[in-house]
């Protein structure tokens, strides 16, 4: 049996000049951050010899399936196709969170899946590489809308500022954060719940369709993330890059439908709670109300809100893992073999 895990993310600025229409003509910024919330994937032998199927997948649902291509689960099935894998697997998902929130789970999910089944027959990737496959499963094989700063951070980790060049290339700068400044970047940060679930690839496609005419919003936002980037790493106040957040915010407002009324609201009570900036995260028209705010006005900010859910993160999570391997002694030894290497 392999366990894997991958985090979910928040994204502070830059989103939307990962597509891959903008940044393979201005090239494209990112800064995100891997949370303490985690995709989990199960990968274990199935003999399909005792059982009347050769695969089982189960998530929301279970499916046993004769083959790749009868799995009704579109990332599965592709994942199970691109590795070659025809039989005598069993797969299992769970998440800390629910999909649909604008946190990266369906990426989490894929690269979490993607390290498992390597796992599973031996091979150890990178986090480069897995990166790479999920980017190449969801934005080119099921060809769903949107950019790639989910699949990476997913893979890496860490707090990150991902540049994005012409050439389709993306290179990733780990942010050295202290203890002590993580603990100051914990304490500001407020995340809520809106309770909305949505379609993120519906608020996409919109935005993708209005690409070049963002295309000014979009290299403002990609610059806004060097800027902010540089705030973060530093040792300044955090207000600062509350408000840059808040630019960021009002930048990505600009490019599509991707708020509505009752979010927008919601945003301008954290703002007079004490909030100096903050966003919708994701694709937006739902999920986390990200705000950043001196801890003294996180009770009032609460308090406005009260009807949404705060959930509490930690930053800098650890990017994609085996958490566990066992039963496979030949496969865990190669790997073992690889990773000391």
């Amino acid at each position: 049996m392999i366990i894997t895990q991958a985090p979910v993310r928040i994204s502070f600025v830059g989103g939307g000049s990962d597509f891959p229409g903008h940044f393979h003509r201005h090239g494209g910024c990112v800064l995100a951050t891997a949370v303490d919330r985690f995709g989990y994937v199960t990968v274990q032998d199935f003999n399909h010899r005792i059982f009347a199927h050769r695969l089982r997948v189960s998530y929301r649902r279970t499916e046993d399936a004769n083959r790749p291509a009868d799995i009704e689960h579109p990332a599965i099935r592709a994942c199970l196709e691109k590795l070659g894998i025809t039989e005598g697997v069993e797969l299992h998902h769970m998440a800390d969170l629910p999909a649909r929130t604008g946190l990266g789970s369906s990426s989490s999910f894929v690269v979490a899946m993607l390290q498992a089944l390597h796992a599973h027959q031996g091979r150890f990737r990178s986090a480069e590489a897995l990166a790479t496959e999920a980017i190449e499963v969801e934005r080119r094989i099921l060809q769903e809308a949107g950019g790639y700063q989910d699949q990476i951070i997913a893979a890496f980790g860490g707090t990150s500022l991902i540049r994005f060049s012409r050439t389709g290339q993306f290179h990733v700068t780990q942010l050295p954060l202290s203890a002590d400044r993580l603990a100051e970047i914990e304490a500001h940060l407020l995340l809520l719940y809106t309770g909305i679930e949505r379609d993120s690839f519906k608020v996409l496609r919109r935005q993708v369709a209005r690409t070049d005419r963002n295309c000014d919003a979009l290299c403002a936002l990609g610059a806004l993330a060097e800027r902010a980037a540089d705030e973060l790493a530093g040792d300044g106040d955090l207000v600062r890059f509350g408000t840059m957040l808040h630019d960021g915010w009002q930048l990505k407002r600009s490019l599509s439908t991707v708020s509505l009324p009752v979010i927008d609201a919601a945003y301008e009570a954290g703002r007079r709670a004490g909030a100096s900036g903050g966003k919708l995260l994701g694709a937006g028209q739902g999920g986390f109300l990200l705000f950043i705010a001196e801890p003294r006005f996180h009770a009032a900010i609460r308090r406005a809100l009260r009807h949404m859910t705060a959930v509490r993160v930690g930053i800098n999570a650890p990017g994609s893992r085996v958490i566990f391997s066992s039963g496979l002694p030949d496969a865990t030894a190669r790997l073992r073999q690889v990773t000391a290497a």
